[in-house]
């Protein structure tokens, strides 16, 4: 069996570990991702300012709402996102989706007018995927070490669904143009994988 890099290691022991700290405490993650909230309103964003890192230039938010395309058992989602250069401007990487007891679940891709990004090809978006970190203070840290945990365990298939996302959007594309699509609010899930935390740390052989 490889060796499992120490960084893998890390990012093992903070995905199982964080969750597992929330539930002795007698929460959640799903909970903690509310942001202190005591209802999860649709549409809203936990926090309602987003998490924001300047440093790695990064963001993410939580949240829930109706689609076709959520599983049954969805909680709510994450966002995550990298800063562009300018005010603005930035990319979404992808979407993590929990359960009520705060489990991963899915992973997901979006069209670009479901959070008006500036659309990335899947090239740049693999790129801020492998650097990807986001870290804060106060009661959302936790959860951003979590994210960051949880990309760098799941980068492969997150990369497998970018790049998906694109073909689709390609291969659709070609019978309603690029803007007509990626304003079409028939098509808010691009791609997407259903995960299991346990299942990958197995693999890993973590």
């Amino acid at each position: 069996m490889a060796t499992v890099s120490e960084p893998m290691l890390h990012a093992a022991h903070e995905a199982l570990g964080i969750p597992l700290r929330y539930a002795q405490a007698g929460s959640s993650l799903a909970l903690a991702a509310m942001a202190g909230a005591r209802q999860c309103m649709e549409l809203a964003h936990y926090p309602c300012q987003d998490v924001v890192d300047t440093h790695h230039g990064t963001r993410f938010y939580y949240h829930a709402h109706a689609s076709r395309n959520s599983p049954d058992n969805e909680h709510g989602h994450f966002h995550l996102f990298a800063q562009g250069s300018q005010p603005g401007d930035y990319a979404h990487l992808a979407g993590i989706s929990l359960d009520a007891r705060g489990q991963p679940i899915r992973l997901f891709t979006t069209n670009r007018w479901v959070t008006g990004e500036a659309w990335r090809q899947a090239a740049d978006v693999e790129l801020a995927l492998a650097r990807f970190a986001v870290h804060t203070r106060g009661r959302m840290a936790p959860v951003a070490r979590w994210l960051t945990a949880m990309v760098r365990l799941f980068l492969p298939q997150l990369v497998q669904l970018v790049r998906r996302r694109d073909a689709v959007m390609a291969r659709r594309s070609a019978g309603q143009g690029w803007e007509a699509l990626c304003e079409d609010r028939r098509l808010d899930v691009v791609t997407q994988s259903r995960i299991s935390l346990s299942q990958r740390i197995q693999q890993l052989g973590c």
